[in-house]
């Protein structure tokens, strides 16, 4: 994104409350901008109510795509189960959850694959919107925060697609001196402007990261990500975190060939101008996963594998859903349709490179998961 006055577009409830605010008190983080705009309880992108999945909103999930994805998901589910000793209480926790597709899903799968499992589940689904209408499912609640959790003993904590919504700090390294880059407003619009880091992780960030800032970058630093993954670390004395999300290793996310990952959706159409349309479309940046797994690490998470969503779900087995055509014909157009939406989960170059899964364990010696079975690029996060 340019800086410069962008944004003379509709500001919506949530971008006159921003503006008000920078008047009375002066600029603002684009952190604290990008969390108005998403969260604010009146007129946020995510408390609003309107929807934002699906052909009737502003993107499509791998969910949306097949439903062969949350079954895939809900093998691993399993094999974790298992390889804690199969416990007799044990917690399907999803932060982010949206509208539950991804845990019943799993669900589904595990009550006639495993009913052992299936047995010893409890599901708690977090989503700050709260719950779609219609009465929770047996063996399911609904959370509007993790903090509403109590702690499990053996646990099993996913995300899909939440890490790269949390409000990003916008920084920019110039003249040898890492700077943060504020939204400030003139009355008809809002723009960029440097000035000091108003958060000090930010001044050691990269070189933990194990990346040399070069001059010029300007990109996005998301610090929330570690914050929540040490609180995820904190819901289960032994079990496992899933992280899927759109990111890369440090040193490919900051490399001179990307620059900044700041991206924003809106009606199936992407755009960098996460001043337009404030409150009605969707500000999201690419995840950092050599952080992630490093702050996973200090609050007890060992990295258990890193790999692509094909490679993962590959590894899961995902190709044995294929169905065979009950003919070249009408007849077997379904069984075309459905092979053709699983190949999108696991194309090259499409959802299938794009998307990762970070996998951390806790209680356990590091396991050997089946979803790395085709592929583990955990090297690639050049952890200590």
């Amino acid at each position: 994104m340019p800086e410069s006055r962008a944004g003379q577009h509709r500001r919506g409830h949530a971008g006159d409350i921003i503006a008000r605010r920078i008047a009375e008190s002066g600029p603002i983080p684009f952190t604290v901008f990008m969390d108005a705009a998403l969260y604010a309880p009146v007129g946020g992108y995510y408390t609003s109510g309107r929807q934002i999945w699906g052909p009737q909103g502003d993107y499509i999930t791998s969910l949306d795509v097949s439903a062969v994805f949350a079954r895939t998901l809900g093998r691993q589910l399993a094999e974790c189960w298992e390889m804690l000793g199969s416990p007799s209480s044990f917690e399907l926790i999803e932060a982010g959850a949206g509208r539950g597709w991804l845990s019943m899903g799993m669900l589904e799968y595990v009550k006639g694959a495993c009913p052992g499992l299936f047995e010893a589940l409890t599901i708690r689904l977090v989503e700050l919107g709260g719950p779609p209408s219609g009465e929770a499912p047996e063996k399911v609640s609904w959370h509007r925060s993790l903090d509403e959790l109590k702690p499990a003993h053996a646990a099993f904590v996913i995300s899909n697609e939440l890490i790269d919504s949390f409000p990003v700090h916008r920084v920019k390294f110039t003249g040898g001196e890492l700077k943060e880059l504020y939204v400030d407003f003139d009355g008809s619009s809002f723009f960029e402007k440097e000035g000091p880091l108003s958060d000090a992780a930010l001044a050691g960030y990269f070189q933990r990261a194990g990346v040399e800032p070069f001059e010029g970058i300007t990109t996005e630093v998301n610090l929330e990500a570690g914050r929540w993954m040490k609180k995820a670390c904190a819901l289960f004395s032994r079990g496992f975190a899933v992280t899927i999300d759109y990111g890369a290793p440090a040193r490919e996310l900051y490399s001179p060939e990307r620059g900044g990952s700041l991206h924003c959706h809106f009606r199936h159409t992407l755009n960098d101008n996460p001043f337009a349309n404030i409150g009605e479309q969707d500000i999201t940046s690419h995840v950092d996963f050599t952080t992630l797994a490093l702050e996973g690490i200090e609050a007890g998470l060992p990295v258990t594998g890193f790999t692509t969503q094909k490679n993962f779900l590959l590894g899961l087995g995902i190709l044995e859903e294929l169905k065979t055509p009950a003919s070249l014909g009408v007849e077997g157009v379904d069984e075309v349709n459905f092979n053709r939406a699983l190949g999108a989960l696991i194309s090259p170059g499409g959802m299938g490179d794009t998307f990762k899964v970070l996998v951390q364990h806790k209680g356990i010696e590091r396991p050997a998961l089946r979803g790395f079975s085709f592929k583990d690029m955990a090297r690639s996060l050049k952890l200590p």
